[in-house]
């Protein structure tokens, strides 16, 4: 009788609908075919969604990044930098593209603390780390305890 709110595959929780869109295949792509085939769809898509998001898959998906902030309709980017691609303390120039757009942004790859550095250092710049959302599963007391930590002092 009463729907309090939506998710999806990714554990985000919306009071509006929402979706997760991907493009796998643009990975193999240029910019203006992206733009030629590829956008149209995303943009027609993202404009049926209150709040739609694009997930960003892996380094050959960057060349794509300034044509999806553009998108008005799209609310924010899941970043997936991929295995074996680095901590998030080493795609901060990524988040700040994503950030400084007016997008929110989740931070997948990672730990815990490799995270919390990342916004700490953001939130230093003076970024909008509210705009951020930490796909993060609390694991044991040091877990809690860094957590803690961080959101009294950003709190």
């Amino acid at each position: 009788m009463c729907n309090r709110g939506y998710s999806y595959w990714t554990p985000i929780f919306s009071e509006k609908p929402y979706g997760m869109l991907q493009s796998d295949f643009c990975y193999m792509i240029g910019p203006e075919m992206f733009d030629t085939f590829i956008k149209p769809e995303l943009v027609a898509s993202f404009r049926q969604l209150p709040h739609a998001f694009y997930h960003l898959d892996g380094v050959g998906q960057l060349p794509h990044l300034d044509s999806l902030l553009a998108i008005p309709e799209l609310k924010g980017i899941q970043w997936v930098q991929g295995e074996g691609k680095g901590s998030p303390l080493e795609w901060l120039d990524v988040y700040r593209r994503i950030l400084d757009a007016g997008k929110l942004l989740q931070i997948t790859y990672g730990t815990l603390q490799q995270k919390l550095a990342a916004v700490e250092t953001l939130a230093r710049e003076k970024r909008p780390v509210g705009r951020i959302y930490i796909a993060e599963e609390v694991k044991g007391d040091n877990d809690r305890r860094d957590l803690d930590a961080f959101l009294r002092r950003f709190a």
